[in-house]
């Protein structure tokens, strides 16, 4: 398992622009004419107000018209700053709080209305990864606590992909740096959640080579989706086997290609209807998939579990894989309303082999309400719940290891994770979201760096989040 998330930054958090931001146009018209000298103006020119401020979508609006300006070619992007102020209260390795945080670019080139090629499409990701990892420096847990920590805090090209659409668009084919996570196993419902796992499962990232190919690490590959219709679509990919290869490394910043690693080689089957409840439609989710990856994978006492082995078994085997299901669906809407009510989720994912697996299963569940509180109505209010179970395997090696040695290390637990979480929009380009997590068993029960006899302690963790459209 690769190194998991985050560095020191230099960059003072996010939050306290915004604060001082956001007092300066709360303030009222003549107080700010006495703090700051404005430009006299002609009796043409209008200042714009507080309310067209807060009310566009973006901070930058459409940029002195340059958004509409690349329009004209086919050039789109959206630039969005993800900001976390996030810390460990209790338990966990030691107590503290840090800052990380994500800008994260995304652009896009219609090549139909660039150069006429119909149905065309080139994509680019780039990421500006910032600040520390609380998860691998102060709670020593598994899922990590947040999506945007990556190690190092560096800036790197993400996905990077061509697309050509087909029969009237029913069929989508992409070659190019993918991350399976903006493809597979989403589940819309889980997406107001902080913690990593509720996207690309932590459970997978440990078990996969090089972490798999997810945020922040792309891989080499080709994608097919097909919608049959509208209540069915069809996905299916083959990627290198890893986005680390032997060239490479998480550290790079995503402008080597790792080839010759083996295929990583995906399908799901997503079926998504609307049903209707008097005159309610409730859509739905509901998925089947499953991967198989012919890489090289090592023996799990040489994985990084946070637990040493005196003789670890130097075995490496050859093809792993895992299935899986989903469900998400909306179980009721408010009056009047096609977006305000509750929706519910479940996923789980079951990974065979135990000697090279690190988590046989892996379930998370959870419900999010929209809009529950009068006047609020696109506030989102979540509680979501994740546990991931250790393989027996290394149940055994451990005992084996403490029969022989006179040590008491402890056998691993299941790994737990609740999180309660509020998003509120403060404005179209401007989020914050404080959140609350209680990990159980980190690491799966694992020991303590500072005294390899005692287990990690369960963690509280509190943060604040600010998301910011430019």
């Amino acid at each position: 398992m690769t190194a998991r998330r985050n560095h020191r930054s230099r960059h003072r958090p996010l939050l306290l622009a915004l604060g001082v931001m956001l007092l300066h146009w709360a303030t009222p018209l003549h107080a700010q004419v006495a703090m700051f000298s404005l430009p006299r103006l002609t009796p043409e020119e209008v200042v714009p107000n507080r309310a067209d401020f807060l009310s566009q979508k973006t901070l930058f609006g459409d940029w002195g018209g340059l958004r509409p300006l690349l329009d004209n070619y086919g050039i789109n992007f959206t630039l969005n700053q993800t900001s976390d102020y996030v810390g460990n209260t209790h338990g966990g390795i030691r107590q503290g709080f840090v800052y990380d945080g994500l800008l994260d670019l995304e652009l896009d080139i219609d090549l139909n209305k660039a150069v006429g090629w119909k149905g065309g499409k080139i994509h680019l990701t780039g990421y500006g990864i910032q600040g520390q990892n609380l998860s691998t420096q102060y709670v020593g847990n598994l899922m990590t606590v947040t999506n945007v920590e990556s190690d190092p805090a560096i800036g790197k090209i993400g996905e990077f992909w061509i697309e050509q659409k087909l029969m009237d668009n029913q069929l989508g084919l992409r070659a190019g740096l993918l991350e399976a996570d903006r493809y597979y196993m989403i589940s819309p419902t889980a997406g107001v959640f902080v913690n990593s796992t509720f996207g690309f499962p932590d459970g997978w990232e440990a078990n996969m080579p090089g972490s798999g190919p997810g945020y922040p690490n792309a891989a080499p590959g080709a994608l097919a989706s097909f919608d049959l219709n509208d209540d069915w679509n069809f996905k299916a990919s083959v990627m290198n086997g890893t986005p680390v290869g032997p060239d490479t490394a998480s550290s790079s910043y995503g402008t080597k290609f790792p080839t010759g690693n083996g295929l990583l080689s995906w399908l799901e089957v997503a079926y998504t209807p609307e049903f209707k409840l008097g005159d309610k439609t409730l859509p739905g989710f509901y998925k089947l998939g499953g991967w198989y990856n012919s890489d090289a994978v090592d023996n799990v006492t040489l994985s990084d579990t946070g637990r040493n082995f005196n003789n670890p078994v130097n075995t490496t085997y050859r093809g792993q894989y895992s299935v899986y299901g989903l469900v998400d669906q909306t179980l009721w809407r408010e009056n009047n309303s096609e977006t305000q009510g509750l929706s519910v989720f479940s996923r789980v994912t079951y990974n065979p082999q135990p000697d090279r697996n690190l988590i046989t299963w892996y379930f998370d569940t959870g419900l999010a309400y929209v809009g529950l509180f009068d006047g609020r109505p696109e506030d989102i209010v979540g509680l979501g719940f994740a546990w991931a179970k250790f393989t027996p395997y290394l149940a055994g090696q451990i005992s084996s290891q403490n029969s022989a040695s006179g040590t008491q290390s402890p056998l691993p637990k299941p790994e737990m994770l609740v999180e309660l979480t509020y998003q509120a929009p403060i404005s179209p380009w401007l989020t914050l979201q404080p959140y609350l997590q209680f990990v159980t068993n980190p690491g799966g029960n694992a020991p303590l760096p500072t005294n390899p006899n005692q287990s990690i302690p369960n963690a509280t963790v509190v943060g604040m989040r600010a998301n910011v459209a430019f």
